[in-house]
């Protein structure tokens, strides 16, 4: 089954409801989801980590400007031989000094293997964010389904309270009617009141559990609470065939959080080879031009350029080394662990969704015959007494068969749709379901 998926953004009631499909529910739970969001940020935060990673094999521009003055005693009073005949000593000030110095620096990394490898671990992190998003979009588009429906469901429970409680009014008009013509006695109209009275009591438990179902989905959407929402798309029939789950296999290389488990083993390789990279050694090419002036004491007008290699390296830093390499190996053991546990959890959600997806559709299939064959046997039962042939209690109690009856097909439906749309997130099929990304 393929969900509807037109927009219905412009089809409102009133200019106070806003009418919505299916396709439009999911669309704003996932803009407007904060777990979403937070995926979403730690989605940009890794893309800024991979951009930041990039310094390891790109160069590194610096420009730096400088000026100095220097006021100092020691430029003061300085004994001074006079040339001048004759001779003599005299002392003269020499003021402040006073230069400025610029210079443009560039560093290009020749060797650095462990920023190589950083960089790599950052785009593994990105690419499971990536995929932890879109399994997070899919779940939350599978909550929207079931609050979505949840509350048709809890309309048509209300409809079919109501429809009970109809039932139980005409059957009370008749046993009145009965009474006054002699034909029942008075204890066939209190019973009729008391069930009378029953279904005001449930119908009024109906409407309740209708308006905790429309927050509910109000809450899942994330909209203003004064907002009408009208719900456009009805509960469809469950879907009677679906893929089966051998070989498992097929699923598991689509699911979303398996990918994105397997994106996050080769990240941790990245950081395994980045803590090994280490105890080799850095490599940069060094360019540097500088200019220098001055004035006063010693006035300079200088300039010159510097282009060298350097090496730096650390064989030991206190086990800091060891430390994260030991570190970095127990992550990738413990995520291709983690992978293990969640393949053998996907098959079995996988076989358990879709043994719970049969079960469910047999059990509306026959909610759908219970309430034909119930519905026959109310008319029955309603004939027979109204010819006296059978008692009020025989036919209150094939009322109460009917409503049961109805109100287990409404919840048998819902269920049966809900458990299908579960084994499809389970085995990632029939993605035409999901909106566009």
């Amino acid at each position: 089954m393929a969900l509807c998926l037109s927009l219905n953004a412009g089809n409102q009631r009133d200019s106070d409801a806003l009418g919505i499909s299916v396709a439009d529910a999911i669309r704003i739970a996932r803009a407007e989801n904060p777990e979403l969001a937070i995926i979403r940020a730690g989605k940009a935060r890794a893309q800024a980590q991979e951009l930041r990673a990039r310094q390891g094999y790109l160069p590194t521009l610096v420009v730096d400007a400088s000026y100095v003055r220097l006021d100092s005693s020691l430029f003061a009073d300085i004994p001074f031989v006079d040339p001048s005949f004759p001779p003599s000593l005299i002392r003269r000030d020499f003021g402040p000094f006073e230069g400025q110095t610029a210079g443009v620096q560039v560093v290009q990394p020749l060797f650095n293997a462990r920023a190589w490898n950083a960089r790599k671990q950052a785009k593994r992190t990105v690419e499971t964010n990536r995929f932890a998003l879109r399994r997070a979009e899919d779940e939350i588009a599978l909550a929207v389904v079931e609050a979505y429906f949840g509350q048709r469901t809890a309309k048509r429970a209300v409809a079919a309270e109501k429809s009970g409680l109809r039932t139980a009014e005409r059957v009370l008009e008749q046993a009145e009617r009965s009474l006054s013509e002699g034909l029942v006695p008075p204890v066939d109209v209190l019973r009729a009141r008391t069930r009378v009275s029953e279904m005001k009591a449930r119908v009024a438990m109906a409407e309740g559990r209708e308006r905790i179902a429309r927050e509910n989905l109000r809450r899942v959407l994330g909209m203003e609470a004064d907002k009408k929402i009208v719900l456009l798309d009805p509960i469809p029939e469950p879907p009677r065939d679906l893929p089966s789950v051998v070989p498992p296999v097929d699923f598991l290389s689509k699911r979303d959080d398996v990918r994105a488990l397997r994106a996050t083993i080769r990240a941790a390789e990245y950081g395994t080879r980045r803590a090994r990279a280490a105890y080799l050694p850095e490599i940069n090419l060094l360019g540097r031009y500088q200019w220098f002036e001055s004035r006063g004491p010693l006035g300079l007008d200088e300039d010159g350029w510097l282009l060298g290699i350097s090496l730096k390296w650390t064989p030991f830093a206190g086990y800091s080394q060891a430390g994260e390499l030991a570190e970095a190996r127990a992550l990738e053991r413990g995520a291709r662990e983690e992978l293990r546990a969640l393949r053998a959890r996907a098959r079995a959600e996988a076989v358990e969704a879709h043994a719970l997806w049969r079960a469910e559709l047999l059990g509306w299939e026959e909610a759908v015959n219970g309430v034909r064959h119930a519905e026959e046997a109310l008319r029955q039962s309603e004939g027979r007494y109204a010819e006296g042939l059978d008692d009020i209690t025989t036919m209150l109690r094939a009322q109460a068969e009917e409503l049961g009856a109805r109100i287990r097909e409404v919840g048998a439906r819902f269920n049966a749709v809900v458990a299908a749309e579960s084994y499809r997130l389970a085995v990632n099929a029939d993605e035409d379901w999901r909106v566009e990304r």
